[in-house]
């Protein structure tokens, strides 16, 4: 085969091509497929990014929990003093030497 004869073939095999009904034997539930996917799609997406969403409020409320307490317990030991003194002081005793005793 020549290469002139492959192109002519070729070209006859594109202009039958060309001619044939592209659409022909596709029916309407087919062509609606596209688009029952597409909202499908759109539902599923929705739906994911709401559970998302209430997976991050949950997330979000549990740090500011763990957060609270972790500054509930930093003003509980960082010497947080009262804002009035205490009423009575304890003085430790001290040790005092007895006295010998004469003999």
């Amino acid at each position: 085969m020549t290469l002139d004869k492959l192109l002519k073939e070729n070209a006859a095999w594109l202009e039958q091509l060309t001619k044939q009904p592209v659409l022909g034997k596709i029916d309407a539930a087919a062509l609606a497929l596209p688009e029952t996917q597409r909202q499908q799609r759109i539902a599923d997406l929705k739906a994911r990014i709401e559970a998302l969403s209430f997976r991050r409020e949950k997330a979000v409320a549990a740090y500011d929990s763990a957060i609270a307490q972790e500054k509930a317990e930093l003003d509980g030991i960082s010497g947080v003093r009262p804002t009035t003194p205490p009423l009575r002081t304890v003085m430790p005793k001290r040790a005092t030497a007895k006295p010998k005793k004469k003999q």
